[in-house]
């Protein structure tokens, strides 16, 4: 369909508490009249009537939207309202009739009634990814595959800073000295805290490259054998809240494709040649349901900052004006205490909501001062303690309790 590019629309909001909320596929259509012979514009308007019957469909009101590039469809102008999240939309069919406009799509949505709302940007570090079997990457010559893949997935992340705030990428391995060199997962939640220290991040998204083996299938068409050398590509991803030492996603992604190249033949992973191929594609098509996949795990799971800084009655955190916080937003702090035990793995902090308010008075890019009109409450703030958006609640709450 002329004039339709792939991209997607992405409702701006994020949410505030950890809860396992679930997308629903929903289908709506919609029509416009076509007033001029460019008919993006009545296209645009039918796509957003048909959101809107598919929000009301999910019992959703109206509050706010924003165009986000994400890869199925572009409408650069829609101005629909919904207090529902189109994680993806699909256009189904168009049709032009008696000077109208008809479509037809597919929306996956989170209502705000199942995922309570945030405005964060989640802050992220990505890397590194693990080449499993090195020797496989000796096919093409292409030992710096997973560097590559964490670039790209970093670089795809960074397109939709809205939602997710990816502030750092990791290309080196990381050299670990436990007894668990073996099992990738457990050696980054060794060490989450000290990266998400390091950093200023909550979150963090590494993998490994599983599988880059080859292999020869052998299909027969019309009484004749054609044997095709293929290759498989194989990536496990994790994604680690690195303040609470949790894996909150973990997912496999697994195809293959036709690898006709010689077997001295070398790429430069960097490259766009060696991206252009079919085996590149797969590879691109695994990072971009990894971005998808990423996006919708850290939509219900919470923002905490972290204190980094404090003087007088005010204290710094490590999000900002990037990450969408605005003056005048509150934040309840979370006290942080330090467990030590002797038994290692229980050793480190445990995190207590105290009921003190602060509210955000100047911003940076990534950090924000904030302050609290009862200076006694300074008292027992400490680097490292965390923060976190004020529910309506606890505003309530405290509000009225500070009344009397």
């Amino acid at each position: 369909m002329k004039g339709i590019c792939k991209s997607a629309l992405l409702i701006s909001a994020l949410f505030s508490l950890s809860f396992n909320g679930q997308a629903a596929w929903y289908t709506g259509e919609g029509s416009a009249k076509i007033t001029s012979r460019d008919i993006s514009t009545s296209r645009d308007q039918a796509i957003s009537n048909a959101l809107l019957s598919v929000t009301h469909q999910a019992g959703t009101s109206i509050e706010s939207i924003q165009v986000v590039e994400s890869g199925v469809l572009k409408a650069e102008e829609l101005t629909i309202k919904t207090n529902g999240e189109v994680h993806d939309m699909r256009l189904i069919s168009e049709k032009i009739s008696n000077g109208m406009i008809h479509v037809s799509i597919e929306a996956d949505l989170y209502p705000f009634s199942v995922c309570p709302r945030e405005k964060y940007a989640k802050t992220l570090f990505v890397g590194p990814f693990q080449l499993q079997t090195r020797k496989q990457a000796q096919l093409g010559g292409i030992y710096h595959s997973d560097e590559a893949v964490a670039q790209r997935l970093f670089y795809k992340l960074k397109k939709h800073p809205k939602k997710i705030d990816p502030r750092f990428v990791l290309t080196p391995q990381i050299a670990f000295t436990n007894d668990n060199m073996h099992n990738v997962e457990l050696q980054i939640l060794d060490v989450a805290r000290q990266i998400a220290s390091k950093y200023d991040v909550q979150y963090l998204l590494f993998g490994t490259i599983e599988d880059m083996s080859d292999y020869y299938e052998t299909t027969k068409r019309l009484l004749v054998d054609r044997t095709e050398h293929r290759r498989n590509f194989e990536m496990d991803i994790y994604l680690v809240d690195a303040i609470n030492k949790i894996t909150i996603f973990q997912k496999n992604y697994a195809s293959s494709s036709e690898w006709p190249f010689e077997m001295t033949h070398r790429f430069d992973v960097n490259s766009e040649v060696f991206w252009q191929t079919d085996y590149g594609q797969i590879m691109t098509q695994s990072i971009e349901q990894a971005v998808k996949d990423v996006q919708q795990a850290l939509y219900c799971e919470p923002t905490m900052a972290t204190i980094i800084a404090k003087y007088s009655n005010k204290v710094v955190m490590n999000i900002g004006h990037r990450n969408g916080v605005k003056k005048g937003d509150q934040f309840q702090l979370i006290r942080s205490q330090h467990v030590t035990h002797q038994a290692s793995s229980l050793q480190g902090p445990i995190f207590i909501p105290d009921d003190v308010l602060l509210t955000v008075t100047s911003l940076q890019s990534d950090r924000a001062i904030l302050e609290t009109t009862d200076p006694m409450n300074m008292n027992n703030i400490q680097i490292r303690d965390m923060l976190t958006p004020a529910s309506g609640n606890i505003l309530k709450r405290l509000t009225t309790d500070n009344t009397f």
